[in-house]
Order: C-alpha cells, then sequence, then structure tokens
C-alpha cells in the first residue's frame, strides 16, 4: 500500500510529465537505462514531494539529477513540492541559457 505521500508525489509526476511534454520513468528511475522521475526531450527531472515546511537536500542529490542529465543528453532540474507549494532549482548556467533563449526569440 501507497502512502499519502507517494501517491502525491505519483500525482505531482503525472501533472509535470504533462505539462512537460513528456511521460514519468517507471520506478521513479531505478532502473539504469532510465534515470530521473520525469523525463521530456529537453529535461530531465528528479522530484521530491513533502507536506513538510522544510525538506533537507543534499549536493549529492543534486549533483547525480545533473550527471544522470548530462549523460542522457537533457537539462537537470530539481522539482519539489514543500508545504503546498512547488519549485525547481536548476543550475545557474541553465538558467542563464534559458533567459538567453528566450530573449533571442524576442527579437
Amino acid at each position: 500500500m501507497k502512502s499519502e505521500g507517494q501517491k502525491q508525489s505519483q500525482k505531482h509526476e503525472k501533472r509535470l510529465a504533462k505539462e512537460l511534454g513528456g511521460s514519468r520513468t517507471a520506478a521513479s528511475g531505478a532502473f539504469w537505462q532510465r534515470k530521473g522521475d520525469v523525463r521530456s526531450e529537453e529535461i530531465l527531472l528528479e522530484h521530491k514531494w513533502t507536506g513538510k515546511k522544510s525538506k533537507t537536500i543534499k549536493s549529492e542529490e543534486l549533483k547525480k539529477i545533473t550527471t544522470e542529465a548530462i549523460v542522457d543528453g537533457r537539462t537537470p532540474v530539481f522539482g519539489l513540492h514543500l508545504d503546498g507549494d512547488d519549485y525547481v532549482i536548476m543550475l545557474e548556467t541553465d538558467l542563464m541559457e534559458l533567459l538567453n533563449q528566450l530573449e533571442h526569440l524576442r527579437n
């Protein structure tokens, strides 16, 4: 039986996959050939869900999704549902590249 946290996490992963035009990864990336929780053509996302007011994020979690995404040719994103709000963490260089691409499209 799944915990409430697991159910909510899967619900958020499904929503993110739909919004990103991607798919959820079976077994949350436990298989060697498909890592991350959600993948689209451009993004590999690791998602954590908690109803609590705080969550410790370790550098090894961020480095893991970064390495997996780079190997997979995608941009790494760490998604976090925390106390009712949704956040993403990404490398500053990826954010700057995204902003540069948006600026280029505007011109």
